[in-house]
């Protein structure tokens, strides 16, 4: 059965696109992905066409709706990067997905950032019967700060499940759209050590979706 992926947060700068095209890639040796862009900005789907991955631009709320069943018929997983604006595209993204992704950076305005779109979720797991699925996860956080230690008891309440891995602010992955790549094609301890992460962050999601956790 296809399983649709949704990648939210109303806040830009919150990882959702490098997320997104890591998640895309760390699926598509398991299967056939497709990644759907929904943002207006179409980061994705630049960096998609280097990987040589299909992606498809598709932002008008009523298109997705209409689409994304359809498309999820030829794949095995979808992926859909969503927005950075609350809008009416993440409502329709939330009533297609299985599971929805929340890269939440360890700051204030994404902290509170983050609290809109579980609320989305929520509304949408009542009128879905508990769909979808839903976790966190701490992004481009930094070790060993006060921070990330609050970050990680304020989301640990929100109902929502947030993931034991963590993805640390490291360059490698800053510069890996620029590269065109992603952390498993690229060279040197820092990207081993990012490539173990996402490995860890993606396996966790699969689980949730899976009842595992």
């Amino acid at each position: 059965m296809s399983q649709i992926f949704a990648i939210v947060n109303q806040k830009g700068g919150a990882g959702k696109t490098t997320t997104a095209v890591h998640f895309a890639y760390w699926l598509s040796q398991q299967g056939t992905v497709l990644m759907v862009d929904a943002d207006a900005q179409q980061s994705s789907a630049t960096w998609l066409e280097e990987l040589k991955l299909p992606c498809e631009i598709i932002n008008e709320p009523d298109e997705l709706f209409d689409r994304l069943p359809e498309l999820a018929e030829n794949y095995d997983f979808v992926i859909v990067d969503g927005p950075a604006s609350f809008s009416e595209t993440t409502r329709v993204i939330l009533t297609r997905a299985d599971l929805a992704l929340i890269p939440c950076k360890p700051a204030g305005l994404d902290m509170h950032s983050t609290n809109r779109v579980i609320r989305l979720i929520r509304q949408a797991k009542d009128l879905r019967g508990g769909l979808p699925k839903a976790a966190l996860f701490l992004n481009q956080a930094k070790k060993g700060t006060v921070l990330l230690r609050e970050a990680k008891v304020a989301l640990s309440k929100t109902g929502i499940e947030l993931l034991d891995a963590v993805i640390y602010d490291r360059s490698i992955i800053t510069d890996a759209p620029s590269q065109g790549q992603v952390v498993w094609q690229m060279s040197g301890a820092s990207a081993k050590v990012a490539a173990s992460e996402y490995d860890l962050l993606f396996q966790e999601t699969s689980e949730v979706l899976d009842g595992k956790n």
